[in-house]
């Protein structure tokens, strides 16, 4: 099942030292004429700095306005009030998928759930992990057919959330999502309305909960050693 579904998830191309030191770079509301005047960009190809510029636009972590680029400013409590707004999508959208009475196909949330647990949940793989995360929970909402819900999440909750929002989430608290999204499906097969929505709701609040309380300590989990952006 996973192997069917595997070819289709996406991974992220810009080299994650590169997407840190945006992420770490305290001057967000600098504006850059070119990619290549972007923090950590410096010492890439014009090819490759146009090249990731743009895919970090399609994630939201810049945005370019009027030929010059800005870094998004994904604070602690900007990352909370988008999974505000994503956890009451999502526990709609699993209400739904739980009211379909077994004709769903979960085979993508599945095998993204099994990408996922195929990773070594350690430090090195967060920035892919928090993408991968991102495509289950946007599956979530496809899968119930909500066509203006899925509309509205894809527009307003950019995988920034979850990157960004990773960069504070704890390895075991990523580790223990897993069975959390195991759970959710469960539920949803049986057919079991309140439990898959208040499943949602609770996951994605210990989420918020979880990045809070790192960011209020100061916690940033991405490894500080990807940092080193003199490398090729």
């Amino acid at each position: 099942m996973a192997k069917a579904i595997l070819p289709d998830l996406r991974t992220i191309a810009c080299p994650a030292r590169h997407v840190f030191a945006l992420l770490r770079e305290p001057r967000k509301r600098q504006r850059y004429d070119d990619p290549g005047q972007l923090p950590g960009f410096q010492n890439l190809a014009a090819d490759d700095a146009s090249r990731f510029v743009q895919e970090l636009i399609d994630l939201g972590l810049v945005i370019r306005d009027h030929g010059r680029f800005t870094i998004v400013d994904w604070t602690i409590e900007r990352i909370v009030e988008h999974l505000a707004l994503a956890g009451a999508i999502q526990a709609l959208a699993a209400s739904e998928v739980a009211s379909l009475q077994g004709k769903a196909d979960f085979s993508c949330l599945e095998g993204i759930n099994a990408a996922l647990k195929s990773y070594e949940t350690q430090a090195d793989n967060l920035l892919q992990g928090a993408f991968l995360d991102y495509q289950w929970h946007l599956e979530l909402v496809r899968l119930s057919g909500n066509r203006a819900a899925f509309a509205t999440y894809a527009k307003a909750i950019p995988p920034a959330v979850w990157i960004a929002g990773a960069n504070y989430f704890q390895l075991d608290e990523a580790r223990s999502s897993l069975i959390e999204h195991d759970r959710l499906v469960a539920y949803m097969k049986a057919g079991d309305t309140l439990r898959a929505r208040d499943a949602v709701s609770f996951h994605v609040e210990e989420a918020a909960a979880q990045i809070r309380r790192a960011g209020a300590a100061r916690i940033e989990s991405y490894p500080a050693d990807h940092l080193n952006l003199t490398q090729p």
